[in-house]
């Protein structure tokens, strides 16, 4: 998957209006203590629906999410398309082909081995993102990551550095740095061992939901690290919501209004509940 093709396709889609990117958002920097947050400010969330969103298809259909005209490519079992809104150039989404595969089941090693085909294809340093569950920051249901370019500066960045500390975040994550050779077994050893590890701090409070169903949790991986957290909820309130990598401080809202909520509420708190809070 070549990353020219894919950023021509993307413009493309931006340019017709099928897909929604403001080619002006703005990145507003917030510091909580020691953590730098980053909130972009996008107008192309202002219409992004929810698992609250009444759908035209009820729950009994294979999927609810809509790829016609999105496709960028077929791997395997998975199908790679362009997501409708989006806060990053690109941004897109990795989906099973069964549709009913849902985003509350843990990730398998086939999800693992296409997201990972695409993060080494691409020439700039990607991140891949799971939210599993709807209190883990999910909005759809059809069983999906997400990929865009890595955010610099994020809560992970020390992964990156032989010598940087750990950052003192206030939720449990769990994580690992990719060594040796990079297989789609190696790295679904990873993710079990690391979702084990979040279940076991999340306990039984982030493990209830439907059959098959596991803790809810975000995964979030480049070619060089993963990382597994374990969630409670999915927001402070409606309008403060959190994904993956706003767990990472980068978090993507449509309005001021939203960034206000979330600095009156506070930064860091707000993610210690919507996290495991960290034991100390």
């Amino acid at each position: 998957m070549e990353e020219t093709l894919v950023l021509s396709k993307f413009d493309s889609l931006v340019q017709s209006g099928l897909v929604l990117y403001d080619d002006k958002q703005r990145t507003i920097e917030h510091i909580d203590g020691s953590l730098k947050f980053q909130f972009i400010l996008t107008s192309a969330l202002a219409k992004k629906p929810t698992l609250a969103t009444p759908q035209s298809q009820p729950e009994v259909e294979s999927s609810d999410i809509s790829t016609t005209g999105f496709e960028l490519g077929t791997l395997h079992s998975h199908v790679l398309i362009v997501n409708k809104f989006c806060f990053a150039r690109p941004h897109l989404m990795l989906l099973t082909c069964d549709g009913y595969k849902r985003q509350y089941e843990a990730l398998e090693e086939a999800d693992l081995d296409g997201v990972w085909q695409i993060l080494i294809s691409m020439e700039r340093d990607y991140v891949a993102f799971y939210n599993c569950g709807q209190n883990g920051g999910c909005s759809r249901l059809h069983k999906h990551m997400q990929l865009m370019p890595l955010p610099a500066d994020s809560f992970a960045a020390f992964l990156d550095s032989s010598d940087e500390p750990e950052p003192n975040v206030p939720f449990e994550w769990f994580y690992r740095r990719l060594e040796g050779e990079v297989t789609p077994a190696v790295l679904f050893g990873v993710y079990k061992a690391l979702l084990n590890e979040s279940t076991k701090a999340g306990g039984d409070y982030v493990t209830s939901g439907p059959p098959g169903a596991v803790c809810l949790h975000n995964m979030i991986l480049t070619k060089r690290w993963m990382i597994v957290l374990p969630r409670r909820r999915g927001g402070i309130n409606k309008e403060a919501g959190v994904n993956s990598l706003g767990m990472l401080g980068v978090i993507a809202v449509a309005t001021m209004k939203e960034i206000d909520n979330w600095v009156r509420l506070g930064l860091t708190e707000s993610l210690a509940e919507v996290g495991v809070p960290r034991s100390i």
